[in-house]
């Protein structure tokens, strides 16, 4: 009986840690053959995928608002909730973005604004009417 009890909540615990784990885009700007910047997933960038993750993280800061370094990260320990922080110091620039599924920390989706949604939503109910 005990052992039975040991082996399920073994399982168990293999089966959370596997759930739990993500995969992450993990480069940098500076160090990459090919750039790290926003708009690299235009191209195919399966080699930059780390697995075992427990959260993603990217980094994006702007030098003396000029040069622009980008750093996606594994992060194997939790840091901070999902969501960015963005700094401003010495003249720098530094957004730090995180977030916990898998391949959040890509390029940013493009979406259209609030305003942008509810103006051709009023403008739709006014041609319809």
């Amino acid at each position: 009986m005990r052992a039975r009890l040991i082996t399920v909540l073994l399982a168990l615990a293999v089966a959370v840690q596997h759930v739990a784990a993500i995969q992450c885009y993990q480069c940098y700007s500076t160090l990459s053959p090919f750039r790290c910047e926003d708009d690299f997933g235009l191209t195919d960038n399966s080699n930059l995928i780390v697995g075992n993750c427990q959260m993603c993280s990217k980094t994006t800061t702007v030098l003396n608002d000029e040069q622009i370094l980008v750093e996606r990260m594994c992060m194997y320990v939790p840091y901070a909730d999902n969501g960015c922080d963005k700094r401003r110091s010495n003249g720098n620039s530094v957004i730090a973005c995180y977030c916990s599924r898998n391949l959040c920390n890509s390029a940013p989706r493009r979406t259209a604004g609030a305003l942008l949604l509810i103006s051709v939503g009023y403008a739709a109910m006014y041609l319809l009417h």
